[in-house]
């Protein structure tokens, strides 16, 4: 077969790339750049610009947001700084709605025409102290009995640290629009043994964003309240266990056997004497020295009145302890005139104290109403 002969034309593009056609096409692209370089630079630089004036409208954007006024807040904690904080915060309507929902519950607290404006105070004062204070580390919890007797204060040592450490911000898609958001955290008492959960709102005013409310107030107090009324009820079931256990041990020392009473004229025919006896027997290895007894005199199911008796004679172990009393009234009087009409008086004694010779003292306390921390 024949070989197709090609033109001279042909030949000539058919003719593989020499070291002069490499040349040649760098020389051609180096012209085209050189050219063009303008227009690349051009380019280049409304690139960088679109880049940062889009990296600058996001951070404008940032700086508007909710997020970021809660970073500020975070540092203004961090340590605290009052003269920021005020900027921040708006204490004096965060601080009002806070006294409407502790009046609510605390209605005799800085009871008085003005109460709202007096417990507004007191909570503004209280937080400014809390930002000027240096706050100590937490203590250990105490013993809970002590822990019982302690004397109740509304925000524990470490107030700010523990609010500091647990406040977040709520996921939102207002945080970075114009809000409201919230700002959550939570702080643990250890008197009350509860953690307290804080709902901050923070809204944007004039382009600025302020802390003005705490959003969760009524349950916040609401939850206080009861904390506290637990821990009232605890403590007086601890006095009542206290008392309940003194009085038996002074059973378990000197148990009373019986109690008599009978009444005498004098002959002046003006006074009237209610004679007493009781009977017991020291069952321990114990000496008392003085006792106290609280005898209730009744006439059939009516009481006629309570007395408190005491003796200052020991009675050692083995010992009978047996003590009269004679009781003075006035014929003429109304208890006089009461017990004289009665024909048959009856009596029941029971421990009110017990001084031991080993220098022990037990006694039967009385017990209050439960008592309020903050009245």
């Amino acid at each position: 077969m024949n070989k197709k002969v090609l033109n001279h034309q042909e030949r000539q593009y058919a003719k593989p790339f020499t070291g002069d056609g490499k040349l040649h096409f760098i020389s051609a692209l180096t012209t085209f750049v050189r050219g063009h370089l303008l227009l690349f630079g051009t380019l280049l630089v409304l690139f960088f610009l679109s880049l940062s004036g889009y990296s600058g409208w996001r951070y404008y954007q940032y700086r508007q947001s909710g997020i970021f006024a809660f970073a500020k807040f975070s540092a203004a904690l961090t340590p605290p700084n009052a003269e920021t904080l005020a900027k921040r915060v708006d204490f004096n309507t965060l601080s009002g709605h806070l006294a409407q929902a502790i009046a609510a519950d605390y209605p005799f607290f800085k009871e008085g025409p003005n109460q709202l404006r007096d417990i507004k105070d007191l909570i503004q004062m209280n937080l400014l102290r809390r930002v000027m204070t240096k706050e100590e580390p937490a203590k250990e919890k105490p013993d809970p009995q002590k822990n019982l007797l302690s004397p109740l204060a509304v925000f524990p040592d470490d107030f700010l640290t523990q609010f500091t450490k647990n406040l977040v911000i709520q996921d939102s898609q207002d945080s970075a629009k114009d809000g409201p958001v919230f700002l959550s955290s939570s702080v643990e008492h250890p008197l009350l043994e509860q953690a307290f959960p804080i709902l901050l709102r923070m809204e944007k005013i004039g382009g600025v964003w302020i802390i003005r409310d705490v959003a969760n107030a009524e349950e916040l107090v609401n939850q206080f309240r009861a904390a506290q009324l637990k821990r009232m009820k605890a403590r007086l079931d601890a006095r009542l266990a206290k008392r309940e256990a003194a009085g038996k041990r002074m059973n378990s020392i000197i148990a009373l056997k019986s109690c008599s009473a009978g009444t005498t004229k004098l002959s002046d025919g003006k006074t009237l004497l209610l004679v007493t006896n009781v009977l017991g027997r020291n069952i321990s290895s114990l000496t008392v020295n003085n006792t106290n007894l609280e005898v209730v005199f009744n006439a059939g199911d009516k009481e006629l009145l309570r007395r408190y008796l005491n003796a200052s004679q020991p009675v050692r172990p083995g010992e009978d302890f047996n003590q009269h009393w004679n009781i003075e009234f006035d014929l003429q009087s109304g208890d006089g005139q009461d017990i004289w009409k009665t024909s048959a008086i009856s009596c029941s004694p029971s421990w009110r104290s017990m001084g031991l010779a080993n220098g022990e003292v037990l006694y039967y306390a009385d017990l209050p109403e439960m008592e309020e921390d903050f009245k």
